[in-house]
Formats: C-alpha cells, structure tokens, sequence
C-alpha cells in the first residue's frame, strides 16, 4: 500500500529557493517473501525535491538513528538532490527474524525489498523511471555493512556508495565483503573514526586496501579523534565528492548505462597514520588516527608497492601502529584541496546534538 502526502518540513528547514516545482514526500509498505529474513514490513519514504522533473537518480539513505534521519532532511543533503535530479530514499529500519538489528546481506530479503520499493513508489507517484533508476547508498555503522554489498547486489545500476564508520559483528563485517570485477567499478568514499571503539580503523581500511590495489576507485579518509558518530561532519565533503562522482557516472532517466570510472586520472591521497591509543571492542585492535597527508596527480602514483598491508580480520598483532596508507582515488583537483584539509585536521568537533 502507498500513502502520498506533501512534504511539511521544507519550509521549517529553510532549503531555500530551487525553482517554482513542488516537492513531495511519498511513503510505501514492502511485506517479505516467504524464506527471507525480514521481520515484518518494511518502510521506505521518498522525497522527490522537484516532482515536475523526470528523476535521474536516487540517494538511498539506511535508516541507522536519529543522526541518519537528520541526515535525510539536512538542506544540503536536499540542495544536491535537487541539483541532480535526484530523488531521496529513506529505508526505514527494517529487522531481521528473532533480532532487533537489520540483515545487512541484499539476498536474504532487503535487497529484493528496495527494488520492490522503488517498483511501488514509482507508480504512486507517477515516476515510472524510479523502477530503473540507478542508486547511490550511504549507510552508517551496520548499514555500511549493507552499503557495500549492495554494490555486489546491483552493480549496473550502482552510482557511487558512501560507508560511514562501516562494520558488522562477525561473519558480516566490512572486511569479509566480496566484490566481483564488475562491482570493483563502482566508485566508493569509506570513512573510519580514529575514536572508534565499535567498529575501528582497520577492517573498514582491510576492505578499502585489497579492492584499491587492485584499481577500484575508493577513497579512504579518517575522521581523527571522533568516536562511533558524527555524521554531520562529513556532509560538505560527502557531498562535494558525490557531485564529482554524479558528474562523471551521467545517469539519466531513462535508465541507460552508468559511464565509467578511469582511476587512472583525477588524483591520489595517502594518508600516514599513528595508533589513536583507542581500542576497538569486538576484536580489540588498535585504531588509527591520520598524522600525514598528501596528494598528488594520478598519473605519478603506484598502487602496486606502496602502503600498508594487513589482513582480513587483523589482529592487533597485525595492524601496525604507525605507517602509510595506500593512496586514495580523488575524481578532482577541487576535491583533493577538501580531502586535504579534512585529513589535515588534528581533530574534528562533534557538532551540537551530536
């Protein structure tokens, strides 16, 4: 079933002008399919910032905490939607059989439930292209998890993805999530906390290093000092780097090809880092915080022999406390000044109600 209703808050948040279209918010209900994992309904909420235009996208946005639902409705956030032509998804928090967490593997159930979503939000509101539009995901924390295995999911169809201090309890965590050479192609911006004493530095980093080395273009920051939140923070650079990546990936409404990604141009980041003197609580490794940065074109860098190499699953034996990381993929020259400054920060200030 599907409810329409009009957006409230767009006035309250102050997105200011965009143009005369009207913005609208629709709401739809997916019940699972016998052998998924679902535990009932899921919810998903659509906002459609300018809804006479054909949509050329959609930002889906995993409900983790109120900080996620802040997100969801942060002017900016909504400003870049409506630039891009983008729609906005909010999947409600969706629990598994027996447990108040999400199952963050797309093939148990929530994977299928977001393209039925879609299928079902495009007819209520009259926007049949969102049953092909292509996607950008960002999750937080477990719905990082998520994030980057729906890459694996749906890689044709796959903008770009964003995982925010991302990781899972065992078997699920990021450094266990497998990517196929076809999904090695989508762009991904990863950022670990160097406070972090849930999910930590190195397994976010494990994932980042093996599919880097092996081209794929991915960014890896650290957020210094900051603990297990603070997604305002990232907001200015998250986006600056999606308007890159929308730019360079040109979907369109009608559902055609993504462009290609060429990690050979653009330009790099390494970062150096020393032990943050945090410990993480599941597996109890060391965490980093970024001491060095530095960037540099493209052209000059080598993926093959440089940055630090720990396993998947690292113990803390194996995560060393000082080194330097391997270089990061940055689509512009505009966007390795923001990477820059970002990692250069000694430390980066909770913001209030955070």
């Amino acid at each position: 079933m599907s409810v329409k209703c009009k957006l409230i808050l767009a006035a309250s948040l102050s997105f200011g002008p965009l143009s005369s279209a009207e913005t609208l918010q629709f709401r739809t209900y997916v019940t699972p399919r016998s052998g998924e994992t679902l535990g009932g309904p899921c919810i998903y909420q659509l906002t459609l910032p300018q809804i006479d235009h054909p949509v050329r996208g959609v930002f889906v946005i995993f409900d983790r905490g109120w900080q996620i639902g802040n997100l969801y409705f942060d002017p900016a956030v909504f400003r870049f939607a409506a630039r891009h032509q983008l729609g906005l998804l909010l999947p409600q928090q969706c629990p598994s059989k027996g447990n108040e967490d999400m199952d963050v593997v797309p093939e148990n159930g929530i994977g299928r439930a977001l393209i039925t979503a879609l299928d079902q939000l495009g007819s209520a509101s009259h926007h049949p292209e969102l049953s092909k539009s292509s996607l950008i995901y960002f999750g937080f924390s477990g719905a990082g998890s998520l994030a980057a295995r729906m890459v694996e999911f749906a890689p044709e169809r796959t903008i770009a993805t964003i995982e925010f201090a991302p990781g899972q309890g065992d078997p699920l965590g990021m450094d266990t999530v497998q990517l196929s050479e076809k999904a090695r192609k989508v762009p991904q911006l990863i950022i670990a906390n160097g406070a972090d004493d849930h999910v930590g530095t190195a397994r976010p980093y494990a994932y980042f290093e093996q599919y880097r080395r092996l081209g794929a273009p991915m960014t890896f920051l650290i957020q210094n000092r900051t603990p297990h939140c603070c997604v305002a923070n990232i907001v200015p650079l998250m986006l600056e780097w999606l308007s890159d990546v929308v730019q360079m990936r040109r979907p369109t409404s009608d559902g055609d090809p993504l462009q290609p990604i060429n990690p050979s141009r653009g330009w790099t980041g390494r970062l150096v880092v020393e032990n943050s003197g945090v410990t993480e609580a599941l597996w109890h490794a060391k965490t980093w915080n970024t001491s060095g940065a530095e960037i540099e074109d493209a052209r000059r860098t080598s993926l093959s022999a440089t940055g630090l190499e720990i396993p998947r699953a690292p113990t803390d034996a194996q995560v060393p406390s000082t080194g330097s990381l391997v270089p990061s993929w940055l689509p512009s020259a505009e966007f390795a000044k923001t990477w820059l400054t970002f990692a250069r920060q000694a430390s980066h200030p909770i913001k209030p109600l955070e």
